[in-house]
């Protein structure tokens, strides 16, 4: 499934990105000024502004917000977003403590990913945050930067992105398969609607591998038209037409084995979901989540629920005990997967 297209280009030259952005304000009868005065918002002087999103990756269409990203060195900032409307148009102004966005990016590539003991929710989650917020970065076009912040940018538009970048789909793809397998017989349109996302992911993977970096999973079609990769075209049309997921699901699980390769060494972790609460009875464990609903587990000595103790783990491809199985198709547990390590007895 090699794509020849020559149509790729993994970080756009700086007069392209002066053209789109210039395209998308002169529609609007917006200045590049009046963007720029969106940075400041009394959170500190700016180290970085980047124009960003779909429109400087190429993607955006006359509906499209634009995005525009802003270090600030705030120390007691974390992340603060802001919608303007003021010119007309909507400009997602993303504001972000400089040392938190580098110390993540750094991250990124300072250990093996990912790894058994780190595998939570809650990291997951900050691993996707940093990629996004990272090819965006990578992908913009500078309004406004200060020393050292122009050679720390630059140092984003590397092969190093792009490899990490593949790898979170590649692992995603695999994360979502499993649970696609796990919920096929219990809740077949959900295992259908994982599949399907399985599929997605594994199609950005082959996007990332050609060259096509924006992050943003729903613009999956769109990476693989600049790729002219029609073949991969068509099968995403197949997994986005509603079908019976008896038939889909083992046709999209097929697929990502296909784009992707097999799970090899992967390792499912099934640690507790947020919101997820226990209370030992007899011989039986209630979990609840949320303390809206809840189900009996017939064992004792789960992890405890405040701890991020793995509830059971296997090899890709295996299913926990039949009475554990429950808490992952009731959402009480969160599937992640990774790298091995000694595992959790069932």
């Amino acid at each position: 499934m090699e794509t020849t297209s020559p149509g790729a280009v993994a970080y756009p030259e700086p007069d392209v990105l002066e053209r789109r952005l210039a395209a998308f304000l002169d529609l609007r009868g917006l200045s590049r000024d009046a963007v720029l005065k969106e940075a400041d918002q009394g959170m500190g002087a700016p180290v970085l502004a980047v124009a960003a999103g779909s429109v400087l990756a190429g993607f955006g269409n006359v509906r499209s917000d634009l995005d525009l990203l802003v270090l600030v060195e705030n120390e007691n900032l974390k992340r603060f977003p802001i919608q303007s409307h003021e010119h007309g148009t909507l400009i997602d102004v993303g504001i972000r403590r400089a040392s938190t966005v580098r110390e993540s990016t750094a991250a990124l590539t300072a250990e093996p990913w990912p790894r058994f003991e780190s595998v939570t929710e809650d990291a997951w989650n900050h691993r996707r945050r940093t990629l996004s917020t990272v090819s965006r970065l990578a992908l913009g076009l500078p309004l406004a930067v200060v020393e050292p912040w122009d050679v720390w940018h630059a140092g984003l538009r590397g092969p190093w992105l792009g490899e990490v970048l593949r790898e979170w789909w590649v692992v995603e793809a695999h994360r979502l398969a499993q649970a696609a397998r796990w919920l096929l017989d219990a809740k077949p349109l959900t295992a259908a609607v994982r599949a399907r996302e399985a599929v997605v992911a594994a199609l950005n993977a082959r996007a990332a591998d050609g060259g096509e970096l924006y992050f943003a999973a729903k613009w999956a079609g769109e990476k693989l038209k600049v790729l002219g990769d029609h073949e991969n075209l068509r099968l995403l049309r197949t997994v986005l037409t509603p079908a019976d997921p008896r038939e889909r699901v083992p046709f999209c699980l097929d697929a990502v084995e296909r784009l992707v390769g097999p799970a090899g060494t992967l390792h499912t972790v099934l640690r507790w979901a947020t919101g997820a609460g226990a209370m030992e009875l007899d011989d039986r464990t209630v979990v609840d989540r949320w303390q809206l609903r809840a189900l009996e587990v017939r064992r004792l000595g789960l992890p405890a629920v405040d701890s991020d103790g793995v509830v059971w783990s296997g090899p890709a491809g295996t299913s926990p005990p039949e009475d554990l199985l429950p808490l992952f198709t009731h959402n009480m547990v969160w599937l992640g997967v990774a790298h091995p390590a000694p595992e959790v007895p069932a």
